[in-house]
């Protein structure tokens, strides 16, 4: 699973920097793309957008139109009912199609071959511009359906036009690098992915640690935990190592102690051979012995009954009375 979101996001980091290198490549630092000078084809006086054709917006646009041996002409920018209402008795070339960087579909217009007054002197239009050879215009497209008309001023017509427009958008170039720099991380981040899956693993065989318990059960079925050199005495009937995570330590699961007539299945026990192991809460006879050598006899004495089992129980000073004393020794 590790190994596939690791390729996974490899993947996409790599798209993502392609991505953003092409924009960047393509916008530059100024984060404009530029096409042209693309000929145009026509004799006409105008050469017009139709309504439709211009439909995105907040875009910057930037548009030269140039014409040989220095003619006049007009670049303008204006809403569609205008710019319609302006030429529509004069013969123009449309544009009834516009795809970009430029791909465009024309047809052609009859009318009159001139325009019906000079663009110059209307009022309404977004942008405009007018020169010898040549004119541009630098806009930012509104929220309303726009035309672009480049038109002959006088006498003059079309012939030998030439475009160039350029596309802007805004922080394009540092988005570029963003997608780029973005893309590089997640490629990063999917080998990092990739390289942790064993990695991991690794450490997690690092954190495992064995430890070996031994369990007595005595006849009652009651298990008792012994050290290994007490396990030495008997025999071992099962081993069963579990290997437990460090920071995932379960508890040893507790199994119902087996009863006394049917043989005891407990993984971790082991069934006696030797002598009895020490009980919890009962002195042996070294543990007394012990006892005994650390602990003045005026301050303490110990009264030890033994069973018919061999096993010592330590009886009080008023329980004595009870039992007949077989030994008594004076460390004194």
């Amino acid at each position: 699973m590790r190994t596939k979101l690791g390729w996974a996001l490899s993947v996409l980091g790599v798209l993502v920097a392609v991505l953003g290198a092409v924009v960047m490549v393509l916008l530059g630092p100024d984060s404009r793309f530029t096409t042209g000078p693309h000929a145009i084809e026509t004799d006409e006086t105008a050469v017009v957008t139709a309504p439709k054709v211009i439909t995105w917006a907040d875009v910057q646009v930037d548009v030269l139109a140039e014409v040989p041996v220095r003619k006049p002409i007009f670049v303008g920018l204006g809403n569609s009912v205008d710019v319609a209402d302006f030429v529509r008795r004069t013969g123009r070339l449309e544009v009834t199609s516009f795809k970009r960087p430029w791909r465009l579909t024309t047809r052609n217009v009859d009318g009159a071959a001139n325009l019906p007054g000079a663009p110059t002197a209307v009022d309404w239009w977004i942008a405009s511009s007018a020169g010898l050879g040549g004119a541009s215009i630098s806009t930012r497209l509104p929220d309303e359906t726009v035309s672009l008309a480049i038109l002959s001023v006088g006498s003059s017509n079309l012939t030998g036009l030439e475009v160039t427009m350029a596309y802007g958008v805004e922080g394009g170039f540092a988005k570029g690098a963003g997608m780029l720099l973005l893309g590089v991380g997640t490629v990063w981040l999917g080998l990092l992915v990739r390289r942790g899956r064993d990695e991991d693993w690794d450490d997690w065989e690092d954190e495992v640690e064995e430890d070996v318990v031994y369990v007595y059960v005595d006849e009652h079925g009651v298990e008792h935990e012994i050290t290994a050199e007490e396990a030495g005495d008997f025999e071992v009937v099962e081993e069963v190592v579990e290997e437990v995570v460090e920071e995932e330590a379960a508890p040893r699961p507790v199994t119902e102690p087996a009863p006394a007539d049917e043989a005891v299945h407990d993984p971790d026990s082991v069934a006696p051979t030797g002598p009895a192991p020490s009980v919890p809460g009962v002195l042996t006879a070294a543990d007394v012995a012990n006892v005994a050598a650390a602990t003045p006899a005026s301050e303490q004495v110990l009264y030890v009954y033994v069973d018919e089992d061999g096993v010592e129980h330590e009886v009080s000073e008023a329980e004595l009375a009870e039992f007949e004393i077989v030994d008594e020794e004076d460390d004194s």
